[in-house]
């Protein structure tokens, strides 16, 4: 085929670094140095291999003759051979893991003299293989594989891979292992960028990247997020498969992927592999881990923090996200430290990035060639961050007028005017004066207070009430706070009355759940009471001095997974019943008229 003028023009730039290897190899002998340069255009990819005639002797099988020297006919046939070698062992996956069928389309092989070439000078002689790979549509991901081996893996193989799109000034490139996987991510879409240009559009390009793969920009790194909160502390992990395949022993029929009804052994495996490792302490105190999530991830599921769907999983480019949770039994999180200690060939060292609350972020790197100490990180709370226990309302009203009578006093006005108007001459001035003395003394003796008949309570002002419910509503959420339910419940019990108590809980957790986060709830950032208007007590059938409100807030909570803030704002609208209980004023009903999503929208860590 006729390569373009662009191609021609990567594959020249990349010649001089092939030619210093094939110097260099004649020390390093016996190695596999492949350059694999890949031009890719939306319909295809253009991948040239060049590589030592050596290669022909390590993997094809060719015998050199007695004098050391493979002959011109056995070279041949060796340079034909490695067409179906180098479709087999280097590969293009899509964004599925699938394989992308290629066709050699054209081979430019070495001189090959009539008398053959002596084994000493294979590395001054190289071939180039030239593949096409067809696209239905133009790649968002690409990754490409190499395997290049002998059946008892003794010759080591190496490839300097080149990736370049078409359009764009930038070329990207890695070396792969046998068994390595690089996964590459095209836009199609966007302005390329030049190799000259400013620091500020460099910086713009790669924030705009970050934003559009929300901040997992390598696909065979390691990730790991460490979240402190008041109530836990929790350790996210993004695994490479195909990092995770080289010290664990993953079952899997196929060769290529693991699927669905293999995953959960897999889980068990990473249980087993975390299991009594990497030890967390909270407040001094060594905390077990509760795994909460082992998700598998595909390429095309940018947003980790969502509930992936079961789905088989390349292991070329597939990755596994873990959530290590440790709670704390305290009323808050005041200190922490998180140790790692499990580290293999494939995982030398781990980049993590800290969130403490309530706005510490800061960068720590765990390596096998640190000591245990140094592999420790260190947070300790901000006094002035700890969450405030709730605090309950006073009842702070005018007592009720009432009116003060005697029911004996009264009993005996009556039997004082019955003796008046009954008896005559000295006898009723002598009963009548008795039975009033006796009145008067009963009155003094026994007073009762009662409701006064034509004298209102004073009732609590819309101010005021206002700023009861504010305060109780408030209360409620930062009860959230305090992490597991028990704590939860004694915080609640300041602004909520005992027969309600576990109804709010359950309406405060789903107002805050995320279904598509697994059902995980957030954590409140802000809470505002918009409108707080006393209904008339005319209109209610409450007795003082309780009283009903119209009450409208705004609630914004977050939930957040490996550097990914998911933030929703809703809107409620409900009538809130509050009444004093003992000292204090409760919120005694709360019936949810409406609820209205204001916002609803996912963005990045800045790190």
């Amino acid at each position: 085929m006729r390569l373009s003028a662009a191609l021609l023009l990567f594959a020249m730039l990349s010649a001089t670094g092939f030619a210093a290897e094939r110097d260099n190899g004649k020390a390093q002998h016996p190695i596999s140095i492949m350059e694999t340069r890949v031009y890719v255009t939306p319909n295809h990819a253009v991948m040239q291999i060049s590589l030592f005639a050596e290669d022909l002797l390590l993997f094809d099988g060719l015998e050199p003759n007695e004098q050391d020297v493979l002959p011109a006919t056995e070279l041949r046939r060796g340079i034909q051979l490695h067409r179906d070698f180098l479709l087999e062992k280097i590969s293009l996956r899509d964004v599925n893991g699938d394989r992308i069928p290629g066709n050699i389309t054209n081979i430019a092989p070495f001189e090959i003299p009539e008398e053959g070439i002596a084994s000493s000078e294979l590395m001054s002689h190289s071939a180039e293989y030239t593949i096409e790979f067809p696209f239905t549509m133009p790649p968002e991901f690409l990754t490409f594989q190499q395997d290049v081996s002998d059946p008892n893996f003794i010759f080591r193989s190496e490839m300097k891979l080149a990736i370049h799109q078409a359009g764009t000034d930038i070329t990207y490139t890695t070396t792969l292992k046998p068994g390595d996987s690089e996964t590459h991510r095209f836009d199609w879409n966007a302005e390329p960028l030049s190799e000259d240009a400013t620091d500020d559009e460099w910086r713009q390009w790669l924030q705009q990247r970050r934003e559009q793969t929300l901040g997992i920009e390598s696909y065979g790194s390691v990730y790991s997020f460490i979240y402190v909160e008041p109530a836990e502390l929790r350790h996210e992990l993004l695994i490479p498969l195909a990092t995770l395949k080289t010290f664990l022993p993953l079952q899997h029929a196929a060769p290529d992927f693991v699927e669905v009804a293999e995953q959960e052994a897999v889980r068990d495996l990473i249980r087993e592999w975390l299991q009594n490792q990497n030890p967390v302490t909270l407040n001094g105190t060594t905390v077990a881990p509760v795994v909460s999530r082992i998700d598998f991830y595909g390429l095309d599921l940018k947003d980790f923090a969502t509930q992936a769907a079961e789905r088989r999983v390349s292991l070329a480019s597939g990755r596994v996200g873990v959530i290590l949770t440790y709670p704390c039994s305290d009323d808050a999180v005041r200190s922490a430290t998180v140790q790692w200690n499990r580290f293999h060939s494939q995982l030398m060292k781990i980049e993590a990035i800290t969130f403490g609350y309530p706005n510490q972020l800061q960068r720590f790197e765990f390596s096998r060639y640190q000591t245990d100490e140094e592999n420790t990180f260190h947070w300790t709370a901000d006094p002035d961050a700890l969450p405030v226990q709730v605090k309950p309302v006073a009842v702070d009203v005018p007592a009720a007028p009432t009116l003060t009578v005697s029911w004996a006093g009264l009993v005996g006005l009556c039997v004082t005017v019955v003796i008046l108007f009954s008896t005559s001459g000295r006898a009723r001035s002598l009963l009548t004066g008795l039975a009033a003395a006796t009145t008067a003394i009963c009155w003094w003796l026994f007073p009762v207070s009662i409701p006064h008949p034509w004298k209102q309570p004073t009732p609590v002002s819309e101010q005021a009430a206002g700023g009861i419910v504010r305060h109780l509503l408030s209360g409620t959420y930062r009860s959230l706070d305090f992490g597991n339910e028990q704590r939860v419940y004694d915080s609640l019990a300041q602004s909520v009355d005992g027969e309600l108590l576990e109804d709010l809980y359950l309406k405060l957790r789903q107002s805050l759940e995320n279904r598509d986060q697994g059902g995980a709830v957030g954590r409140v950032r802000s809470m505002q009471v918009d409108e707080a208007v006393k209904i008339s007590d005319t209109a209610t059938d409450v007795e003082w001095p309780a009283f009903d409100c119209q009450t409208v807030w705004t609630v914004s909570g977050t939930v957040e997974h490996w550097g990914h803030v998911h933030e929703r704002t809703n809107r409620f609208k409900a009538l809130v019943r509050v009444e004093p209980k003992g000292q204090d004023w409760k919120i005694t009903q709360l019936t949810i008229e409406g609820q209205e999503q204001l916002q609803a929208k996912t963005s990045l860590r800045k790190f």
